[in-house]
């Protein structure tokens, strides 16, 4: 929930509306901050907090752009 309203604070600082595509900005705090809160108690490496927001980031674009195809969501992204 902090990646997620910390992200659209900097949408919003750009001047991006609510709905406009923001890669990087919609993802990465989603996930970063999560792997970062975690990270001493799982012990993750910087890699594998590198390789997880990555995949976060690549299946969420993925999985987006098929929802679409699907008609279940209204915008690709």
């Amino acid at each position: 929930m902090v990646g997620d309203i910390l992200s659209s604070f900097i949408k919003r600082r750009l001047g991006l509306a609510p709905s406009a595509e923001a890669p990087g900005f919609d993802q990465v705090p989603e996930s970063l901050l999560p792997f970062l809160a975690v990270k001493n108690l799982v012990g993750f490496s910087v890699w594998d907090i590198l390789i997880g927001v990555g995949a976060f980031w690549i299946g969420e674009l993925v999985v987006s752009r098929l929802l679409y195809m699907l008609r279940i969501r209204d915008r690709p992204y």
